[in-house]
């Protein structure tokens, strides 16, 4: 697998159901967003200069914009101070997001000019074709966006590390993702519950889908002999194994990081986890580390994309604050715990987890894969439930 080139090129069953009753609400778009999509769509159709945006966006507004970190706060904060456009952030999960979304586009009230979403696979499958939201790339920022991150466009990924004790063992105790299934890591590895969490089940398909050569191989340089599986693919052996394997299934992220890095133990499980929690090394004391060197890869990153209301009255204020969200000012707040720019220019700052170390050696996911992902949700739903003990 080219790590490198998928750096450079390359939430559940209710939210789910989320989206696909709000779908099913909304049937065909409404006529008020479909009236709109036209005049929206030619704004977007624009060779204006940064400075010529800046201009426009400068006469209209104010704007709001939708994500599910409290920082789109201090974000929108900074696009005020910076433009002078009034511009409020507002926390909200990815189902509250896309409910809110398919609402507003339908009664023509939208509140939401600009929407970030983790839910990459139902921004894509529902809220685009059904065009309540478009998808704006900033011309002179284009290049620098890998091409299979820019439709739908993505903002940031969201790192997830292997993780391992350091008050206990002086490395990474394993080698090769193969090791946590085997019976020595038995009830011994903390992952948020896959059945609960979108962006795992996105990775397992994912995987399956572009890199499953990259597993297999994995497999054949751990126990000397080819995978041999009754399953559809190497990914799908590994994720039964590892969910039969007796995981410590948590509810959150902290409670992984805390099973992980808590001090004072003698026989501690590994985990996987965000970046973002390896902030317990300072706060709480915890000792975590990545696992360096891991194969086939250290962790995932999670893509979180961008889009712009199709019925926003503000459409130049919007597509300014996506360009300023892919810059190194504009993104600053989400990227300090380790999330990653999808504008590869962005210098990544050090975080706790060094995730500036780690990126040739995490998974990033594949805009070609989005409908695949949508479509086999439950799929890996099944194989994990199925599959536990």
């Amino acid at each position: 697998m080219n790590r490198t080139a998928r750096r450079l090129t390359g939430v559940t069953g209710a939210l789910l159901g989320v989206a696909l009753a709000a779908t099913a609400c909304a049937g065909q778009p409404t006529s008020t967003a479909a009236e709109t999509d036209t005049e929206t769509e030619n704004v977007f159709d624009t060779d204006m200069t940064l400075d010529e945006l800046i201009a426009a966006a400068k006469e209209e507004g104010p704007i709001t914009i939708y994500d599910g970190t409290s920082k789109i706060e201090e974000m929108a904060a900074a696009f005020t101070e910076e433009y002078g456009i009034e511009a409020t952030g507002v926390k909200a999960d990815a189902a509250e997001v896309i409910e809110k979304t398919t609402r507003e586009a339908q009664s023509g009230n939208i509140v939401g000019d600009v929407v970030a979403l983790s839910d990459l696979p139902a921004l894509k499958s529902q809220l685009l074709p059904n065009d309540f939201v478009t998808t704006y790339v900033p011309a002179d920022l284009e290049e620098n966006i890998p091409e299979n991150m820019r439709e739908p466009l993505v903002m940031i990924t969201d790192p997830a590390f292997f993780t391992y004790n350091t008050e206990v063992y002086d490395a990474c105790p394993i080698s090769n993702v193969w090791q946590l299934t085997d019976a020595d890591w038995a009830g011994k590895f903390a992952i948020d519950d896959p059945v609960g969490s979108n962006a795992t089940l996105d990775w397992f398909s994912q995987m399956s889908q572009f890199d499953d050569d990259a597993l297999a191989q994995a497999y054949e340089d751990l126990y000397g002999e080819p995978l041999e599986t009754e399953q559809d693919s190497a990914t799908a052996e590994w994720v039964a194994r590892l969910a039969g394997n007796s995981p410590i299934v948590t509810k959150s992220g902290e409670e992984a990081s805390e099973a992980v890095g808590a001090l004072g133990q003698t026989d501690p499980p590994m985990g996987l986890m965000s970046s973002a929690k390896y902030r317990n090394i300072d706060e709480k004391g915890y000792a975590l580390s990545v696992c360096e060197g891991l194969e086939p890869f250290t962790g995932r990153a999670a893509p979180k994309g961008i889009a712009i209301a199709t019925g926003t009255k503000s459409p130049h204020a919007a597509m300014l604050f996506v360009h300023y969200a892919l810059t190194q000012e504009g993104i600053e707040p989400q990227i300090a715990d380790g999330k990653i720019s999808s504008n590869s220019t962005v210098v990544q700052p050090e975080d706790p987890a060094h995730t500036a170390d780690h990126l040739d050696s995490l998974y990033f996911f594949d805009n070609a894969g989005l409908d695949t992902d949508w479509a086999n949700r439950e799929s890996w739903q099944d194989l994990w439930r199925v599959s536990a003990r």
